[in-house]
């Protein structure tokens, strides 16, 4: 599996995490070993990306109130309880990149973000993502 791949597969984990009412770490097995990716457990095709899978994983049961009072604050528009779970969840992912994993750059995070929504979102979500990923992006260059 491919970092991108590993992606869109945490993208859906994040989004069965959502739907099932928790971000709980000890339920990392049960995602990442137990879940699958088409007829094949992940744990036999997550490969080189098990790390990434699990750091994410980790980050966003630890840090979910964090990312989402990042996401908050940019989406003047909609609370967090109104957006559409898979926009949420293709939003958590990548702030999550931005603000915890420094080896990824920032644009990859936003442009692989904006592709996942262009893929499984409606229509009007990959700017309506790109705007909030970027102007977090900006205003986190300002911080450092």
């Amino acid at each position: 599996m491919n970092r991108q791949k590993a992606r869109e597969y945490m993208m859906t984990v994040l989004f069965q995490m959502d739907a099932s009412g928790g971000f709980e770490i000890n339920d990392m097995d049960h995602y990442l070993k137990e879940a699958k990716i088409g007829a094949i457990k992940a744990e036999q095709k997550l490969g080189k990306q098990r790390e990434y899978c699990e750091e994410v994983y980790s980050l966003a049961c630890n840090k979910i109130e964090e990312i989402d009072a990042a996401i908050s604050k940019y989406s003047r528009k909609w609370k967090i309880s109104r957006t559409p779970k898979t926009d949420l969840a293709i939003m958590r992912l990548a702030v999550l990149e931005l603000l915890y994993i420094d080896d990824i750059p920032e644009s990859v995070s936003i442009n692989e973000a904006v592709e996942l929504a262009k893929a499984y979102c409606e229509e009007s979500s990959p700017s309506y993502i790109n705007g909030i990923l970027g102007s977090l992006a900006k205003d986190n260059k300002k911080k450092r």
